[in-house]
């Protein structure tokens, strides 16, 4: 499942092996049923990106003259 995840810069690995580095505001893909998903979906670090939307960002700073 997706999420937007909105907690500190962090990193997991999974029961699987898998890791998964998660920075703010950034979408990230992870098993709804893992314990640690729960976990931080109930903190309110994720957020389901179930009905399809999707955040953007601007990470490009423009300068006048």
């Amino acid at each position: 499942m997706k999420y937007r995840y909105t907690g500190p810069t962090s990193g997991v690995t999974l029961a699987d092996g898998t890791e998964v580095l998660l920075f703010p505001q950034h979408e990230v893909e992870l098993p709804a049923e893992h314990d640690y998903v729960k976990t931080l979906v109930a903190l309110g670090f994720l957020q389901s990106l179930e009905n399809g939307a999707s955040i953007t960002t601007n990470d490009e700073v423009n300068h006048g003259s």
